[in-house]
């Protein structure tokens, strides 16, 4: 096997993450914005303020916790391309 017959992984881009909301699901709980204070803020009516744009790598674990804690699972990963 030669080195052109490899697979080339570092030529291929790793999609990226967005974290997402749905406010009508959402009832204020707060239990996200807990799980990852650095990434999620809450509003003055308790509802998450989640930042826009891709997340970093070392946000997105923080966003998983999030998202797991969630009670009314409002919120989601979502792969950006």
């Amino acid at each position: 096997m030669s080195a052109l017959d490899k697979p080339r992984r570092s030529l291929k881009r790793q999609s990226g993450q967005r974290l997402r909301v749905d406010p009508l699901v959402c009832d204020g709980i707060g239990q996200c914005a807990m799980a990852a204070s650095s990434i999620i803020h809450l509003d003055r009516w308790g509802y998450p303020v989640i930042p826009a744009g891709e997340l970093s790598p070392a946000d997105k674990g923080r966003a998983t916790r999030a998202v797991n804690a969630c009670p009314r699972q409002a919120l989601w990963l979502e792969a950006t391309d």
